[in-house]
């Protein structure tokens, strides 16, 4: 086992302690945001939220199409990211999502043939348009429904001969059906979503697929460990199409009201024809 991968087992590990830590709550409203499940609470009309986000992923695994485990040259993505959400009208919110990306990957240093290729690229990544559509709410129950319906346009790079690329290269519709329900101060979030390629640029990619749930319990006003399970599956037109399983855990601190902080790392569980990454996050959400 690598040491970055020691590092974040260790991590994992002491978030998952914290989470399940006898810790005495304070009478707390649970926040329904988590770390990288979609929640269906939309923000209310005429206030906005900004935030501002920092990943780094890396793996020097991968699993093969038998979910098979082999060593493979390191690779890694540094990602900044920025999303703006506003309130239009009840029940109803639109955001906006960019980014820069740094990516590096010691795989592409040959090539078959033996010559070198390219191992690293930065640029800004693909933008992002979505509306949430909360279509069910049930105080009683403390239970919203939600649509979430956009589109990525392809704004980043273009891989070539001498960098790696930072864009998806195709648009793609993205629709997404999310949950978030609560039991006292548990609370969780629950989403099936899947992204539609269009236009000639999309080559092989025929669509994909993502389901997560997520659960979390408000042991302070200021204060929610939470874990995730993230499944993902690519489609292409060949019949080796990605597809992992990923567990997260982390730190969602709403710290006032109008400041949050997401904390956590996600660790690649199983998978077939895809890397065994591990993520850091850290994302600062501002309210107004």
């Amino acid at each position: 086992m690598s040491l970055h991968n020691k590092k974040s087992i260790s991590l994992l590990t002491c978030l998952l302690v914290f989470a399940a830590s006898p810790v005495l709550a304070e009478e707390a409203s649970p926040e329904h945001g988590k770390i990288n499940t979609p929640d269906a609470t939309p923000v209310d009309p005429g206030h906005a939220e900004a935030e501002l986000s920092y990943g780094y992923a890396f793996a020097d695994r991968l699993w093969d199409s038998g979910s098979d485990s082999h060593t493979r040259g390191y690779a890694s993505e540094r990602a900044l990211g920025l999303s703006l959400t506003a309130g239009l009208v009840e029940n109803v919110d639109i955001s906006l999502s960019a980014g820069y990306s740094w990516l590096k990957d010691k795989e592409n240093d040959y090539d078959s043939d033996g010559d070198a290729g390219p191992f690293s690229g930065s640029n800004a990544s693909d933008l992002g348009l979505s509306a949430r559509v909360r279509f069910y709410r049930n105080e009683a129950l403390s239970l919203d429904a939600a649509y979430i319906g956009g589109i990525t346009i392809p704004t980043g790079s273009r891989a070539d001969a001498g960098e790696i690329g930072t864009s998806q290269e195709y648009w793609s519709v993205d629709q997404t059906l999310a949950a978030s329900k609560d039991w006292g101060l548990w609370t969780g979030n629950a989403a099936l979503g899947y992204s539609l390629p269009i236009g000639e640029e999309r080559h092989n990619a025929r669509g994909a697929l993502t389901a997560d749930i997520a659960a979390g319990y408000q042991v302070r006003p200021w204060l929610q460990p939470e874990l995730e399970l993230n499944y993902s599956q690519n489609f292409t037109a060949h019949e080796e199409n990605p597809e992992s399983l990923a567990l997260t855990a982390g730190l969602v601190m709403p710290l006032t009201e109008r400041v949050r902080i997401n904390a956590g790392v996600q660790q690649s569980l199983w998978g077939r024809n895809a890397d065994m990454g591990t993520t850091l996050s850290l994302a600062v959400k501002l309210a107004f």
